[in-house]
This record gives C-alpha cells, sequence and structure tokens, in this order.
C-alpha cells in the first residue's frame, strides 16, 4: 500500500514450514518477493539465496498479478494480493502461474493464512475490513465468506494468526486499534477492539516466539509498542521510538529472531534497521543499533529461518538488500550485496 510516493500512504515470520516442490536445478534457500508493477516492478519473483555470501539469485518472474504487494505460503499455493485491482490469486509455488483468482475488496494490503487449517484472511486498506476466504483442497482460493468492517476512518493494514491458531489481530492504522477475533469455521467473531494512543498508526505486528508478547508497530507514531498476550486479550505497554533520527519516520515492517532475542523494525525516513535486544521473558525492549539498510523507504524486512542474514526492500531505490547478522549480538552488518527489483515491496522465505 505504498506506491512508491505516489498515494498518500507513500508519504507516509512465523510463516507456516512449506511443502512446495523446488523447481529444477534450484539450490540454496529459497525465496519470494513482491513488487509493484504499477512502478516499473518485475511483480512475483522466485529464487534462491546463497546460504555463504546472502546473494539472490533469480530463477522465475510473473508479471502475472498486478501490484502484488504481499505474499503468504500455504501447504499448496503461494498466495498474493493485487493491491490495485482488489483481488487475491493463488499461485503455484514453482512456476508463478496463476492458478484462479478472485475479488477480496478494494485496496488489499496483506493477506495471511491460518496454518493447518483451508482458511484466508486479508485486510483491506481502502475498505477498512477484514475479509475472510475458505481455500479449496487443491489450494485454490474460494469466494469470501465473510467481512468485517471496522468503522468510520479505518484503514485495515496486517492481518496475524495468533500462536494458538484461535484468534485473528487486524492492525487498523485509521483507527488507532488493533481489532481481536475469534476464528469460528468460516466467519470471524470480533472479540475485542484494542485502542492505541491517537496517531499510533498500527501497521504490522510480531509475535515473540514464547507466544506471550508481541510488538506493535506505529506507523504514523515512529513507535514501537510492547504488548503482553494471554487468553485473546492484548495489552498494551512499554513503548519506545523505532528511530530517534532527527527525521520524519515511518516505522514499515516488524520482525522476530527466531530465538526471540532480537526484534528489527524497517525505519521508512531515517532508511535504517533499527535493532532492539528483547529481555529473556520478552517483555521489555532496548534498542542497540540502527544501521543503514542500504536503499531508500525500507519497506519490508525477512530474516532468513537461521537468522544469519537479513534482507530488505527498499521500495523508492527499487532494491532488495541483504546484510550479515551477528549471531551473538544480533546486529546486522554492513550491506554485502544489492538486487534491481523496481517498486520492491516484500520478500520471504518459505
Amino acid at each position: 500500500m505504498d506506491g512508491m510516493k505516489i498515494s498518500r500512504r507513500g508519504l507516509l515470520f512465523a510463516a507456516a514450514a512449506s511443502a512446495f516442490p523446488m523447481p529444477r536445478a534450484v539450490t540454496g534457500r529459497r525465496f519470494y518477493a513482491g513488487s509493484y508493477t504499477s512502478s516499473g516492478g518485475p511483480g512475483m519473483l522466485l529464487g534462491t539465496a546463497d546460504p555463504a555470501t546472502g546473494a539472490l539469485t533469480v530463477q522465475v518472474k510473473s508479471a502475472a498479478v498486478a501490484d502484488p504487494s504481499w505474499l503468504a505460503p500455504g501447504p499448496k499455493a503461494l498466495y498474493a494480493i493485487s493491491e490495485s485491482n482488489g483481488t487475491v490469486s493463488a499461485v503455484d509455488p514453482s512456476t508463478l502461474a496463476v492458478r484462479n483468482t478472485v475479488s477480496t475488496g478494494s485496496g488489499p494490503a496483506h493477506v495471511a493464512v491460518q496454518p493447518g487449517s483451508a482458511l484466508l484472511f486479508t485486510s483491506l486498506y481502502d475498505g477498512g475490513a477484514t475479509v475472510t476466504h475458505p481455500i479449496a483442497a487443491d489450494g485454490t482460493v474460494k469466494a469470501r465468506t465473510d467481512s468485517r468492517k471496522q468503522g468510520s476512518g479505518s484503514h485495515a493494514h496486517q492481518v496475524v494468526v495468533d500462536p494458538t491458531g484461535r484468534y485473528l489481530l487486524a492492525m487498523d492504522l485509521g483507527r488507532d486499534s488493533v481489532f481481536v477475533y475469534t476464528l469460528n469455521a468460516n466467519r470471524l467473531t470480533l472479540s475485542r477492539q484494542v485502542q492505541f494512543p491517537t496517531g499510533t498508526g498500527p501497521r504490522h505486528l510480531a509475535f515473540h516466539p514464547g507466544g506471550t508478547h508481541a510488538y506493535l508497530a506505529g506507523e504514523n507514531g515512529n513507535n514501537v509498542t510492547v504488548c503482553s498476550w494471554q487468553n485473546g486479550v492484548l495489552t498494551p505497554g512499554q513503548s519506545l521510538p523505532a528511530s530517534d533520527a532527527a527525521v520524519t519516520n515511518y516505522p514499515g515492517e516488524i520482525v522476530t529472531s527466531p530465538d526471540g532475542r532480537f526484534v528489527y523494525v524497517s525505519n521508512r525516513g531515517a532508511n535504517t534497521v533499527g535493532v532492539f535486544t528483547t529481555s529473556a521473558d520478552g517483555s521489555t525492549l532496548t534498542p542497540v543499533a540502527a544501521p543503514a539498510c542500504g536503499g531508500d523507504w525500507p519497506r519490508n524486512l525477512a530474516l532468513t529461518p537461521d537468522a544469519g542474514w537479513l534482507y530488505v526492500a527498499n521500495q523508492n531505490s527499487g532494491t532488495i538488500t541483504w546484510l550479515p547478522v551477528s549471531p551473538t549480538t544480533g546486529i546486522p552488518g554492513a550491506v554485502a550485496g544489492s538486487l534491481p527489483v523496481p517498486g520492491a515491496a516484500h520478500i520471504l522465505f518459505a
């Protein structure tokens, strides 16, 4: 939802293990990437990352989905939203061929799959709603069965299934809220609306692997909020700046290391990666570093499964960069390389 500073908002992992077959002659860690075709991007990418050097090698490109700004893996397909067309597509994970496409609503910003089930969820930034789609046995996506409007001024930005699989959290930038839903068959039931201070702009949330805490990036407030999480109750706690650079900054992505010791935030505006250490139980954060991301407007971050490399999708400079990560301090080193990807929006390992 950040079309190269053209839209208003332009100014402003635990992905489940996949059983996808690899294309022939592909070695290394598999990655997928999405980019804005409206900004000259190639659309979707499939390739591999070299574990030793971090270098990305692209195997397949596809512009079959317009503006595929977010991708999500499922057991039998990859799922891609189209921001510009208001659709979600099931994509072949080995060829990037589109299997089917259905309407989801106006301005989707995010897509997530419930692990161990056959449900897919999208967040509608323009439509101000959280939407449910069943997934067919062959991995294709079915027509939506539920759409939960979140009120006047809503801009639903991200949907996240909690670690228990019982709840769905919808980050609403426009309402300064997180909506918590219970998952009941093919429909959502609103459990509670958690209000954050005016001007926070909740954008993305990442859970600590312990499952008792989560970290929320506030796009408009340039902050990170530590929240406790228990039995579907999200309680805001410590809040601290995402970046202390003397620039206007809009945090984009937030990710937690697999061992829970580190949290990373992409600082759009400062063009850095904010690095935080966590307390033993994940209840507090301490800022420790903010290395340069190697590009302009870092929209998305992704760690390799072993947390040895951090990748940054730099939307305005049109690159994906990679930085080695210290296994002891968690701090990324200098940028080791860069792949040209106009309109870079998202990168994931699956």
